[in-house]
């Protein structure tokens, strides 16, 4: 029984992992108007609350967010 409880529970946290990524994707997505897989400073200014964020978001100061530094937006 605690082994089918278990397996349970890690299919759920699989699932929602999964779930919470492609969302993230999604958004992402939306962002990233050419699909280049960041998000430049010429995408975030058609974002008022992207473009608000941009500088504090873009840790490494290369004027472009990667996937990595776009999950701290908030929107």
């Amino acid at each position: 029984m605690k082994q089918l409880l278990a397996a349970f529970s890690l299919m759920f946290l699989v699932i929602s992992a999964t779930v919470l990524a492609s969302q993230m994707d999604v958004r992402f997505a939306k962002f990233d108007i050419n699909a280049d897989g960041e998000i430049s400073l010429t995408e975030a200014t058609k974002h008022d609350n992207l473009l608000k964020q941009f500088a504090d978001l873009d840790e490494n100061g290369d004027q472009v967010l990667s996937e990595q530094e776009f999950e701290k937006f908030k929107l």
